[in-house]
């Protein structure tokens, strides 16, 4: 697991490399079109989270009524909510950067 980590995050360092190579050769078009780019996957990305949202205050309202508002127990739905957010954010921001430098090149 941890040599998989390890290169996913060496892969994605090197892409940074690349887009850097390619963005310091490029005109003031093309780095424009770059950064907008950019900016979209970021916005996709936190958009990403509103189901997540959604998920997490069905569970809360489900907890407070289970459990008579047991702060523990929405403390731990809560954190699990954002872990799983977070992989799922990530992962999906790496593939696609991976496949948008790909078209790039």
């Amino acid at each position: 697991m941890k040599n998989k980590k390890e290169s996913v995050l060496k892969r994605f360092y090197n892409e940074l490399m690349e887009l850097s190579t390619i963005f310091k050769n490029s005109d003031g078009k093309k780095r424009m079109s770059i950064v907008m780019d950019l900016l979209f996957l970021v916005v996709i990305v936190c958009i990403l989270k509103i189901p997540f949202i959604f998920i997490r205050d069905l569970g809360d309202n489900l907890i407070e009524a289970v459990f008579n508002s047991n702060l523990t127990f929405l403390s731990i739905w809560g954190l699990i909510l954002e872990l799983v957010y977070v992989v799922v954010a990530l992962s999906f921001f790496f593939k696609t950067f991976e496949k948008w430098l790909k078209n790039m090149k």
